[in-house]
């Protein structure tokens, strides 16, 4: 059984697809702890309450996607209910799929050219030690190089985070002309100004790393449902 915190039509604000007319579903739970996660309603029962959450079927899944060009499903972390997604994105005709994903789960559907994934590998200073599986990370690889993967790393601390950034990045060994248009560097932050905006993308340019904004937080300010 599958359970959504919501659903909603809206933008995508930040990553590859930014700006694409998009149907948002947000499952619940996840298997890290982001000291600054944006969406603690997903997966922290002190803050938000598992009886918010709502059953979601195939049947809505078919005529959701019918809404927009892209379907982005995120959360929380999508990719706990691999099995689920895999079978309901086999069964459906046309439409295109994002997964956005903390990168511990291993990449789905790879044969099927509707689906990408937005890889958001976890840095230490988002408070998880060691929730970067380099394992994982490679086994995205060949999708990155195919256009349908990314990486977008969260930078709330720019010093640390930049050299943690350029060690997985090696030790990942992605040819240097995919990172400019692979590798996403976004600014943590939850109010219209990005106050780290400015730091981020002085690190893009220094490194050819490529600039994600949040656009909904940019209109929207930290609303759920847009």
């Amino acid at each position: 059984m599958l359970r959504l915190v919501e659903k909603f039509l809206s933008i995508q604000g930040e990553g590859p697809f930014a700006g694409v007319v998009s149907n948002f579903l947000r499952v619940w739970g996840c298997n890290l702890k982001c000291v600054w996660c944006d969406s603690f309603y997903t997966w922290d029962v002190k803050r938000s309450s598992f009886s918010e959450t709502f059953v979601y079927t195939f049947e809505e899944f078919r005529e959701d996607i019918k809404k927009a060009p892209l379907t982005v499903i995120t959360g929380g972390e999508p990719l706990l209910y691999s099995r689920i997604w895999e079978k309901w994105i086999r069964e459906v005709e046309g439409g295109k799929f994002q997964f956005e994903t903390n990168g511990t789960f291993p990449p789905i559907l790879k044969d099927d050219d509707r689906v990408f994934f937005v890889l958001s590998p976890k840095l230490k200073s988002s408070g998880n030690e060691g929730a970067i599986k380099l394992d994982v990370l490679r086994e995205f690889v060949p999708l990155i190089l195919k256009g349908r993967a990314f990486l977008k790393f969260v930078v709330s601390d720019p010093k640390r985070d930049e050299a943690e950034i350029l060690e997985v990045l090696e030790k990942l060994d992605l040819p240097r002309d995919i990172i400019p248009f692979s590798v996403f560097l976004m600014p943590e932050g939850t109010t219209r100004e990005l106050p780290l905006a400015e730091e981020v993308v002085k690190i893009c340019i220094k490194h050819n790393f490529r600039y994600s904004d949040r656009i909904h937080i940019r209109i929207w300010g930290n609303r759920r449902g847009v």
